[in-house]
């Protein structure tokens, strides 16, 4: 970061940048020995992005698209970005979310291009890597297979205080979206992550905790778990179709219109890709979230016609 780093806060208002600039100024917040300025033009170290209309997020998803990772600030609770920051401003949320996208040293999505095109143009799609040992995966991976039948607490360095309770189809976190790294969910976790809660002690442990349907948990994990690569149970000559769009996928323009792709027929992935005109990384995504959430049929035979 320069000396003085400098924060572009695009399709605001007014009130927004004077309430940045106000955080900033009283928090004494400094990056680099620097203290951050705010503007209102493009070209900003760090850029969020107001996408709650049409303009603002056209305008982020050509940042997205161009190999930048700006901010989504947003009143949609489950807007599909790396980084979200919600409405109305919070402080802590505000303050922690800059500190930790100004000191990130990993590419952001988008710039990491892993397309390329054989000789006929076709995207090479490729695999996450899984871990050896089989009792380890990434959170998506374990609620997919359903690793824990009984409410546990995720007790994992570097993870906030999460509480399942996969009986009940709920999970619990005192929190937002927004707390939570993306890049947490890439990581392969043990079993033994998730200790048991016995039936009492789950009422103590949500007390006065937000209650939310564990499909949300599937959905956010299996977007997040990898950068554009697919599951492997999802490579190869294979179809794909959805028995019923995930309720988080109609939320978004893009994955909507995947979503309604799939549910009319079987379909395969160099298909989809030419359909949607959706890039090869949302789309791994989509396939990776819907896969996750049990939305996913997956027809290993090329030749089929149907499921």
């Amino acid at each position: 970061m320069p000396e003085t780093p400098t924060l572009s806060v695009l399709e605001t208002g007014q009130k927004e940048r004077t309430v940045m600039r106000s955080l900033l100024n009283l928090a004494g917040v400094r990056s680099g020995g620097g203290t951050w300025q705010v503007m209102d033009e493009p070209g900003g170290n760090v850029t969020i992005i107001d996408v709650d209309s049409d303009d603002g997020e056209s305008r982020w998803r050509e940042l997205r698209e161009a190999g930048h990772n700006p901010i989504a600030l947003t009143r949609r609770r489950e807007f599909a970005a790396e980084h979200v920051l919600h409405k109305p401003l919070r402080s802590r949320e505000f303050l922690n979310l800059l500190e930790r996208v100004s000191s990130e040293d990993v590419p952001p999505p988008g710039s990491e291009r892993i397309e390329a095109p054989d000789e006929g143009g076709r995207p090479e799609w490729l695999g996450i890597e899984q871990s050896d040992d089989p009792d380890h995966a990434t959170l998506a991976e374990h609620l997919r297979r359903q690793t824990w039948s009984s409410p546990v607490v995720i007790d994992l360095a570097g993870w906030p205080r999460l509480v399942i309770d996969p009986g009940s189809g709920s999970w619990f976190y005192d929190g937002t979206m927004a707390d939570m790294q993306p890049q947490m969910f890439a990581r392969p976790m043990p079993a033994s992550a998730g200790k048991p809660v016995s039936s009492a002690d789950l009422v103590d442990a949500v007390e006065q905790v937000v209650r939310r349907p564990l499909s949300e948990l599937k959905w956010f994990a299996g977007l997040a778990q990898s950068r554009g690569r697919l599951h492997p149970d999802l490579l190869g000559e294979v179809q794909f179709m959805l028995t019923q769009a995930p309720s988080d996928a109609m939320k978004h323009e893009r994955y909507a219109k995947l979503a309604r792709i799939l549910i009319r027929a079987p379909v395969g992935i160099d298909d989809l890709h030419r359909l949607s005109g959706e890039t090869p990384e949302n789309i791994a995504a989509f396939l990776n979230a819907c896969y996750t959430t049990g939305r996913l049929l997956v027809n290993r035979s090329a030749q089929a016609a149907g499921f």
